[in-house]
Order: structure tokens, then C-alpha cells, then sequence
């Protein structure tokens, strides 16, 4: 692996800010276990099975390294916040198992590229829901994006270095940033309404009308 787990204050430094698991939020969640996609081009991103309440769910991202190899700061930063939360030191190495696991609604066993240093992980995720245009059908589509991580007490990753003010970031969240929906594609929350509406009446929604037009070894071997 390119990667070795940093506890400095800039790597730890915070990003910009129902029983299901399925709109913005704070979540505590187990991670069952975290596994590596690579793409065709050679993009490789970490998803995420996750058991929130007893309900199964797969959250996908983030990106770690592009097409052409280079590490990608934003989706590192993410999974080293996470290691450091998991418990893991400077210079501590991701271990990487191949495991078979049961998913999907038909429980289909797949076998995936996990990193074990995450499997059964309790820990709070912030997730915010992203809606943009499908490329394929040009209609709306939702995701939802992982934004940070906390223990399962609350405390960020440099929270739990410096031992100080655990939890002061997460409060800041819950009160600031938790419900935030980002729009993409020119796409407004008016436009996500109406579409959800013709949804939920059976009916075929029209393509909408954005208001804008939107503008290699692995890393983990």
C-alpha cells in the first residue's frame, strides 16, 4: 500500500462541513466491513457495509486514487480519519483480506477486497444527500455522500489525538451541516420535489430544466 496512516494535525484536520439510512444525517452505524472497488479505467474507491439499526446498507465512496494513479486528498483524508478512529498508528499498514460476504436483497455471496482494519467498526458516520443528473435516463438521482466520521462517542480523529474537546466538532455538525442536501447539474430543490412527486404518483417524470449548466500502481496492493 502507497498510504501509511498519519496522526499529524494537518492530515486529521476536518473537511469542509428513519430506520433507514437514506438522507442527511448523523448515523450510528457498524461498519461490517469496508472494501476496495477498482474500475475499469483503474479508479479505486472504498464502499462501505454497513449495519445501521438492523438494517443493511452500502455506502459507496469515497474516491482514493484516480485513473492515473494519483491520490486522490480529499477521499485519503477520509479513510485516514477513519483509521485513526479504528485505532491505528503512524506508519500502521491496511490489511487486505479477500472475503466472500451475503448481499444485496437475494443475499448473493460476492467476493470483495477488504480491509480488515475496519471490520465490525461501531462509529458514527455524517453522510449528505447529493442529487444530480443521471447520464443514462437524464433524470434526477440521489447518492449519499460521506463527509466525515466519529467514534462511537462523538470524537473526530484529531479530537481523539489531542484528547481535547471530544465531540465539540460533531455538536458543531449536528447544528450547522447535518440536514445540508447539495444540488448538482443545475438541478434546485424545487425541481427535486416535483420529480419525487411524479415518483411517488406512478408517474414518468419529463426530463427537467436545469437552471444552470454544471460545469497507476494500486493504492491499496
Amino acid at each position: 500500500m502507497k498510504l501509511k496512516v498519519s496522526t499529524a494535525d494537518e492530515a486529521l484536520a476536518q473537511f469542509p462541513q428513519s430506520s433507514y439510512l437514506n438522507t442527511s444525517g448523523v448515523y450510528d452505524v457498524t461498519i461490517k466491513f469496508a472494501s476496495v472497488d477498482v474500475s475499469t479505467g483503474g479508479a479505486e474507491s472504498v464502499n462501505f457495509n454497513v449495519d445501521y439499526q438492523g438494517s443493511p446498507t452500502t455506502l459507496y465512496g469515497p474516491y482514493v486514487q484516480d485513473k492515473q494513479g494519483n491520490v486522490l486528498a480529499i477521499g485519503a483524508k477520509l479513510i485516514n480519519a477513519l483509521a485513526v478512529i479504528a485505532g491505528m498508528q503512524d506508519g500502521d499498514d491496511y490489511v487486505m483480506e479477500k472475503e466472500e460476504h451475503l448481499v444485496g436483497k437475494d443475499n448473493e455471496a460476492k467476493t470483495f477486497n477488504v480491509i480488515t482494519n475496519f471490520s465490525d467498526l461501531a462509529c458514527k458516520v455524517q453522510v449528505q444527500e447529493e442529487w444530480s443528473i443521471n447520464p443514462n435516463t437524464k433524470q434526477p438521482r440521489k447518492s449519499l455522500v460521506i463527509k466525515n466520521f466519529f467514534s462511537e462517542e462523538g470524537a473526530t480523529a484529531s479530537e481523539l489525538k489531542s484528547g481535547k474537546d471530544k465531540g465539540k466538532q460533531l455538536a458543531i455538525v449536528l447544528e450547522k451541516y447535518a440536514s445540508n442536501i447539495t444540488y448538482r447539474d443545475g438541478l434546485t430543490a424545487e425541481v427535486v420535489a416535483e420529480f419525487k412527486a411524479s415518483q411517488k404518483a406512478g408517474k414518468s417524470a419529463p426530463a427537467p430544466k436545469p437552471t444552470a449548466t454544471a460545469k497507476a500502481g494500486s493504492l491499496f496492493k
